[in-house]
């Protein structure tokens, strides 16, 4: 084989295998949109919690810290099951040690492991939620 036919099968080779490395059938990860809203307990702004967006299907979720009521940040797009939680800390009267706290939720099992809130997150927008949070 001459040297030039040795380089041009080489490098028709080359272009073979670099054509299948592009080839991956892997779908692309969902891009992230703006998401924003309220967060009320009791017809009041929840001081401090975490909303979590989920896909039911794949286990993938966006968590959203919450202040004053108030959370934003960015989420994928779709039907999402929403959680909230949150919690105050207590201490332990009957503790012996006299100093043990426990972290415990101010949140219904109905709005975070049992939720059945849901929200549509759209590429359009404006996706802006309110979820009302009653304890009772």
């Amino acid at each position: 084989m001459l040297p030039t036919q040795r380089h041009t099968t080489v490098t028709t080779l080359f272009l073979v295998l670099t054509a299948f490395v592009g080839c991956d059938k892997t779908p692309a990860k969902p891009v992230p949109v703006a998401v924003g809203g309220t967060v009320t307990l009791d017809g009041q702004l929840l001081a401090e919690g975490t909303v979590y967006f989920k896909t039911v299907a794949t286990g993938a979720f966006d968590t959203l810290p919450v202040k004053g009521g108030k959370f934003e940040g960015m989420a994928e797009v779709g039907e999402r099951r929403v959680e909230i939680n949150a919690y105050r800390i207590r201490k332990l009267t009957d503790d012996p040690m006299g100093g043990t706290e426990v972290k415990e939720s101010i949140i219904p099992s109905r709005y975070n492991a049992e939720s059945t809130l849901t929200a549509t997150v759209t590429a359009q927008g404006p996706n802006a939620f309110k979820f009302e949070v009653k304890t009772k």
